[in-house]
């Protein structure tokens, strides 16, 4: 795809070039926008991807298994909050 950009009559093409704040300019610009584009379509892949049942199982099991060693080494390394449990 190619656009055919046409100058209005009785004007010249500009035949300057850009300065270095010009070109900072320019790169905020894009970068604002890529970033906006970016943290739109991120958004909408992470809500496909954790609808599935198959995610939220995953992320159970990975919760389960953080827990369980936190457990084992709060229990290991630090048995008197244990023993300050009320019971």
């Amino acid at each position: 795809m190619s656009i055919l950009l046409v100058h209005p009559p009785g004007y010249k093409p500009l035949q300057e070039e850009l300065t270095k704040s010009d070109k900072e300019e320019v790169e905020k610009i894009v970068a604002k926008q890529l970033k906006s584009e970016l943290k739109k379509v991120l958004e909408d892949e992470l809500q496909k991807a954790l609808r599935t049942k198959a995610t939220k199982e995953e992320i159970g099991d990975i919760t389960k298994k953080v827990l369980k060693k936190l457990y084992k080494d709060m229990s290991v390394h630090h048995p008197y909050i244990i023993d300050r449990i009320k019971v």
